[in-house]
């Protein structure tokens, strides 16, 4: 306990402690407060809790009543109900991840995009004596990965580039690091549902991937799965991706998209073989 107590006050942020502070106390009195009353109530000084506070109200995170007094603003319900629907999405997804995960033999991953990354939602290991084991909620890089593409390839443009960072980094020697080349990849996803990484980010692993619709028609995920190049069957590559596209198919369906995005990517699927 002493020791979690000194590793505590080591890292310690007294502002940052001060602004959860000041929020966990907003959060559970339901009422406006004034400066003068937060800071009495939490033995800070005035001059630090107007600071906090102005800066919260500036980012959208508190409010100002008429009276002059502060309460938390809209952007901790809209934080919440962005977490709730990435939880939602993980729930719905996961009988269709561990079913796809069963019948390829090869690891799942669902991916979601936040900010200038990928963030990993969930990932089901085979029973097998080697495989690829990825932790939820790790970050990826957005423009490396099949997942994330995925689900790029089917935002706006304008909103792709502020996804990208201003440099792709090459994490390996197949690393796509031209973005006129990346968004031509995104173009091709776009038309067959299907995005691929061929040891782009790492060496030795292989991804298919394809994109989650909700009920709004607009990508929110990526889903696939990951293997070991030393073991791929090249034969096998056509059934794995229809059960890649028929996972994410699934999963979409779940969350109540009921477009037909699915069938133009069979149409295609045909129009090639």
């Amino acid at each position: 306990m002493k020791n979690s107590a000194r590793r505590r006050q080591l890292y310690a942020v007294p502002a940052v402690e001060q602004m959860l502070d000041i929020v966990e106390y907003l959060a559970r009195n339901h009422r406006a407060y004034g400066i003068t009353e937060t800071a009495r109530a939490l033995s800070i000084t005035t001059n630090s809790a107007f600071r906090i506070l102005r800066c919260l109200v500036a980012r959208g995170y508190a409010e100002t009543d008429d009276g002059g007094g502060y309460r938390l603003g809209t952007k901790f319900f809209t934080l919440g109900m962005q977490l709730q629907a990435r939880f939602e999405l993980r729930r719905r997804a996961r009988p269709h991840l561990e079913r796809l995960c069963g019948q390829s033999g090869e690891t799942v991953q669902l991916y979601g995009l936040q900010e200038d990354h990928a963030l990993v939602l969930d990932c089901v290991t085979p029973a097998a004596s080697s495989f690829i084991q990825v932790v939820p909620g790790s970050r990826m890089a957005i423009h490396a990965s099949a997942f994330s593409k995925a689900a790029l390839a089917f935002l706006p443009v304008d909103e792709v580039r502020r996804h990208l960072p201003r440099k792709l980094a090459a994490l390996t020697p197949h690393t796509c690091t031209d973005k006129n080349k990346l968004f031509s990849e995104l173009a091709r996803i776009r038309a067959s549902g299907l995005a691929y990484d061929y040891q782009g980010y790492m060496l030795g692993i292989y991804c298919i991937g394809a994109p989650v619709f909700a009920v709004n028609g607009v990508a929110v995920a990526g889903v696939g799965l990951t293997g070991l190049v030393s073991v791929a069957q090249p034969g096998k590559q056509a059934a794995l991706e229809r059960l890649v596209l028929a996972c994410a198919e699934h999963i979409s369906h779940s969350l109540g998209y009921g477009g037909d995005q699915f069938q133009h990517f069979q149409a295609s699927r045909g129009k090639r073989s």
